[in-house]
């Protein structure tokens, strides 16, 4: 004999026979009450802040810290990314005659590694400078650029933040590494928006 009965206060259904009883839950509270297991965690740990966009220096101070090295010169790309246990952003340059290099420290702003290089006589008085030089104002921040790059990738470890320039369109790219891959979003500099992704394999 099957016996069902209905407790009003749960909503909760009993089915009993052969001396066994199954519950089905049917309360009208969230899922989670129902299966706690639910996979929120995925969600928190992707909107988390990495420690890459936590840095002392700003990308705008890293910058000015390049200018005032090299005032003649324009940007010509810029990245941030951990290296011997500490953060640096590594800028390169350009002006009418040279190239330049140099390391600023991500907490202290110290320089370091500069070094300077003569171009090619067909690439002076401004032609490769002219090509090259990044649009560096009204950029977002790194912070900004990840969390905007976070939004097209579910999970991932954020290893560096890049400044560049394609097709006349300066953009920063947030590289995430995964278990088996690594996946590259590419965003306006100025604005955000959305232009690539890229997920390749993970070289071995």
């Amino acid at each position: 004999m099957l016996t069902v009965k209905y407790s009003k206060p749960t909503k909760s259904i009993l089915l009993a026979a052969c001396g066994g009883a199954l519950f089905f839950g049917l309360s009208e509270g969230p899922m989670q009450a129902i299966n706690p297991a639910a996979p929120t965690e995925t969600i928190v740990s992707a909107a988390k802040v990495p420690q890459i966009a936590k840095t002392d220096v700003s990308v705008k101070q890293a910058i000015k810290a390049y200018q005032d090295k090299y005032p003649k010169s324009d940007v010509k790309s810029l990245s941030l990314e951990k290296k011997t246990g500490k953060y640096y952003y590594e800028i390169e340059g350009i002006g009418d005659q040279k190239e330049y290099e140099l390391k600023v420290d991500a907490q202290s702003k110290k320089i370091s590694d500069t070094s300077t290089e003569t171009l090619d006589q067909v690439e002076q008085n401004g032609v490769k400078r002219k090509e090259n030089k990044l649009n560096t104002k009204d950029l977002l921040s790194v912070k900004k650029a990840v969390k905007e790059a976070q939004k097209k990738v579910k999970s991932g470890k954020v290893t560096e933040v890049s400044l560049n320039k394609a097709l006349g369109t300066t953009y920063w790219e947030v590289k995430f590494q995964q278990s088996d891959k690594k996946v590259e979003v590419q965003l306006n500099a100025a604005t955000g928006k959305f232009l690539a992704k890229e997920t390749s394999e993970l070289d071995d």
